[in-house]
């Protein structure tokens, strides 16, 4: 692995995949079912039946891979897509800063309630200058900084946000929360006081961001780019 691919695995995957395989390594079997992964576990043995969210995965990937090839692996034209498919994408200022006071962070946000989407809605339309909207209740959007962003951050977040118009689960809000609040640690209690939907909906978040991750690394191997990217980084020119 050249020391291209490298940097985009310390950028990307290891600093999540590390801490996801831990968070996974704590959470016990039980027994779940959701909209597209039936899981059937006993004391000896774990048999999960995921045939739905198997199909959904099979195309997302090759999907994936021609629209970014239509959009010339360029971020504002991923951007314009999905706008153009119903996501709104908002760039402001210091958006890292507004996001935090929330617990969310840049990129793609799956919708949240309560007041944690009221102040997202307000300050988007507020500091994106649009029509103020004032709900409890938001919608999956882009929030990003106003600044020209890394593809490979572009990428990886493309590939969650088109996860999720897939209707693949682990998007919903308790278990993106749940996925914030346990990727750097998680303790016995913690795992102990879990029902068993937020045991698999915190498994289905962890592969849903482990897969895109994956897939921007897969990505940056096979590009024909690559090693231009390289060499310009090493002449200082190109930041991931």
């Amino acid at each position: 692995m050249n020391k291209f691919i490298q940097r985009i695995v310390n950028y990307i995957l290891q600093r999540r995949r590390d801490r996801l395989a831990k968070t996974l390594d704590m959470l016990k079997p039980r027994t779940y079912t959701n909209s597209s992964t039936k899981t059937h576990i006993n004391a000896s043995e774990t048999l999960t039946i995921t045939s739905e969210t198997n199909k959904i995965l099979d195309t997302i990937t090759s999907e994936v891979i021609n629209i970014v090839k239509t959009c010339e692996t360029d971020p504002k034209k991923l951007l314009d897509f999905v706008q153009n498919h119903g996501t709104p994408v908002y760039k402001i200022k210091n958006a890292d800063k507004i996001l935090k006071r929330i617990k969310e962070e840049e990129g793609f946000i799956s919708p949240i309630s309560g007041l944690k989407a009221f102040y997202l809605n307000f300050f988007t339309a507020l500091l994106s200058k649009k029509r103020l909207k004032f709900s409890f209740k938001s919608e999956a959007m882009f929030v990003l900084k106003d600044a020209e962003p890394s593809i490979y951050f572009i990428l990886h977040q493309f590939y969650l946000w088109y996860g999720y118009t897939k209707g693949l689960p682990g998007y919903d809000e308790k278990s993106r929360s749940l996925l914030k609040a346990h990727i750097d640690v998680m303790s016995e209690s913690d795992v102990n006081g879990m029902s068993v939907e937020e045991i698999i909906g915190l498994k289905e978040a962890i592969a849903r961001d482990r897969e895109a991750a994956e897939f921007v690394i897969q990505l940056a191997k096979e590009s024909s780019g690559a090693k231009k990217a390289l060499e310009k980084m090493q002449q200082g020119g190109a930041n991931i």
